[in-house]
């Protein structure tokens, strides 16, 4: 993982963030944060918690516009083409990491035809499944599917996404073999789970948490080395399965060809956004830690992330479209 800026840094860059940090020549009108994905998902969710505060730090409006289609291919592609001044960005998530390697072409160089601005949050995963399944731990839940070999399903957003990538890592670790069911998205994976048409979904907290408050299902763990603040009372699936980790997160991406000054200056205001207790507590909620980076920082875990997707994706098997 990238060196993390740690909050009590954040609070020192939001004490010495002001509007005027650029002399009053940025921004020069309302910003626009591009999501490549439909209203009410994580990565929605999470801009539209940061725009507020961001725009306070920035002294414009932030404008949050959803561009959904081909897994944030289509919004990622507006960035790329939008003029470098720094009056748009990308608010975008680990799927544009993993896009080179679940698409055959794309319209645009992920590696280098956009310019990283600051990691906006980390995301843990849970393991949840239908109350069904008779499994209240981590471990029962191996034991159950390695003496059930290829007659339980997990369900996914779809080829290649996080929900597919761990469970396939899961099945690789323990040495499983479940079903993967793919969807159009996470909330269908999620009704079906729900419903018991799918026996387990590996998803953010951000989507689960409604159905784990109403007790419509049950979580057995989460994804990362760590427990995650939203649910510290769940353990990490690593407690049980060494070496099982996988998370995601959000990131501030501008377009290539934006001045470094304002690529720095929008990187110290987002950093004093998330310094806000309010903004953490709200992300915390969510399931998503707040992080903070410098660019020179989430470039270099940027480019590893793409390294380490291609990996994923091997182990999950999915074919590029």
């Amino acid at each position: 993982m990238m060196k993390k800026r740690t909050l009590m840094v954040l609070s020192v860059l939001g004490l010495s963030w002001a509007p005027w940090a650029l002399s009053q020549s940025w921004p020069t009108a309302p910003v626009t944060l591009i999501v490549g994905f439909a209203p009410g998902g994580s990565t929605d969710i999470a801009a539209r918690v940061l725009a507020d505060q961001l725009g306070k730090k920035i002294g414009q409006a932030v404008v949050v516009v959803n561009r959904p289609g081909a897994s944030g291919v289509v919004g990622a592609n507006a960035v790329a083409q939008a003029k470098p001044d720094g009056q748009t960005f990308l608010f975008g998530s680990g799927s544009l990491a993993s896009a080179p390697s679940l698409n055959k072409s794309l319209p645009f160089n992920v590696a280098s035809d956009f310019v990283p601005v600051t990691q906006v949050t980390s995301i843990a995963s849970i393991l949840a499944v239908h109350p069904s399944v008779p499994a209240r731990t981590v471990k029962e839940f191996v034991d159950h599917v390695k003496a059930n070999p290829g007659r339980l399903n997990y369900g996914s957003a779809g080829q290649g996404t996080l929900q597919h990538v761990s469970g396939a890592l899961f099945d690789k670790t323990v040495g499983s073999t479940m079903v993967h069911v793919p969807y159009s998205g996470g909330a269908p994976a999620n009704t079906d789970l729900v419903a018991g048409r799918v026996q387990a979904v590996f998803g953010p907290i951000v989507e689960l948490a409604p159905f784990h408050k109403a007790g419509s299902i049950r979580v057995l763990g989460v994804t990362t080395s760590k427990r995650a603040s939203a649910m510290p009372d769940v353990p990490p699936i690593a407690d049980t399965v060494p070496g099982y980790s996988i998370a995601t997160w959000h990131g501030l991406f501008a377009p290539k060809g934006t001045p470094a000054a304002i690529v720095e200056a929008m990187s110290k205001a987002m950093a004093a956004a998330l310094a806000e207790p309010a903004v953490r507590t709200r992300l915390s909620d969510l399931g998503l830690d707040a992080v903070g980076s410098t660019p020179q920082e989430f470039n270099d875990y940027f480019q590893s992330e793409i390294v380490r997707w291609r990996d994923l994706i091997k182990i999950a098997g999915a074919t590029p479209n």
